[in-house]
């Protein structure tokens, strides 16, 4: 039986990221960039509009009242702290051991000060999600929507990055893996049920079931996000209890960072 290709625009992602579409044209529709070892102030004005696109285009399919913005920043401003790496198992965070982008198998604070070191320019992206997401008694569900969709800004815009020269762009989010497993919005309420749910199963040497996807937790890394947003000129963020009525939260935040060249 002939294998019927799906067309590029149409592709969709699974379900455990709601069905999301490719926001952009399609790639082949056009020219090929030139690879590029440099930091070049036009693409990098283009990228960053491309990338608040990305954001706003991401928020407006999933219908859901929130916010955001990319902006190009200096990778010295990216602050890394072994605390925030420690904070991951002190006291155990639910997605320590769980995947590989998650201690003790994401690339370790060590590693991840080399990698930065690597680059100039990063592209910050801050997320204001809905305030019920994270509290009683939405939280459950409703957090995991909200790093699914972060995951996908993330994705997005290093995959734009990489398609206009930049090769070895590299993207990370806050929080867990949310491709499969626990915190995936499919699993999640399972795991609330105290019902068997699937491992990560790169874990078990196989292949990652969202290859191309799943980005490391920059907690996981060590980088301290919220003050690098607040270095970079964000607001202050606030810690948040679950059981803080709605009205008296001002805001939630998420981070992203792609480093770029």
């Amino acid at each position: 039986m002939e294998q019927k290709l799906i067309p590029e625009v149409e592709r969709e992602w699974s379900k455990i990221s709601f069905k999301w579409r490719r926001l952009l044209p399609i790639k082949k529709d056009r020219p090929p960039s030139p690879i590029k070892f440099e930091s070049d102030e036009k693409v990098l004005k283009e990228l960053i509009e491309r990338s608040n696109k990305i954001i706003n285009e991401i928020i407006e399919k999933a219908k859901i009242k929130a916010s955001g913005h990319a902006k190009l920043i200096t990778t010295d401003k990216i602050v890394i702290d072994p605390r925030v790496r420690w904070k991951c198992q002190i006291p155990v965070c639910f997605g320590f051991g769980t995947s590989l982008n998650c201690p003790p198998h994401s690339p370790t604070t060590e590693q991840m000060r080399e990698i930065v070191n690597s680059y100039k320019h990063a592209i910050l992206i801050s997320f204001y999600p809905p305030i019920k997401n994270h509290v009683f008694p939405s939280i459950f569900l409703g957090v995991q929507g909200d790093v699914n969709l972060l995951n996908q800004m993330v994705g997005m815009i290093e995959g734009e990055a990489t398609y206009m020269g930049y090769y070895l762009a590299m993207g990370f989010k806050g929080g867990p893996c949310v491709g499969c497993g626990f915190f995936s919005p499919e699993y999640f309420k399972d795991l609330m049920q105290q019902k068997k749910i699937p491992l990560c199963p790169v874990l078990d040497n196989q292949m990652c079931r969202q290859y191309l996807r799943a980005r490391p937790a920059l907690e996981a890394c060590g980088v301290d996000s919220f003050a690098t947003a607040v270095k970079c000129g964000e607001k202050a963020p606030f810690v948040i209890n679950p059981e803080h009525p709605e009205e008296s939260v001002p805001f939630v935040v998420w981070h992203g960072i792609v480093l770029i060249v």
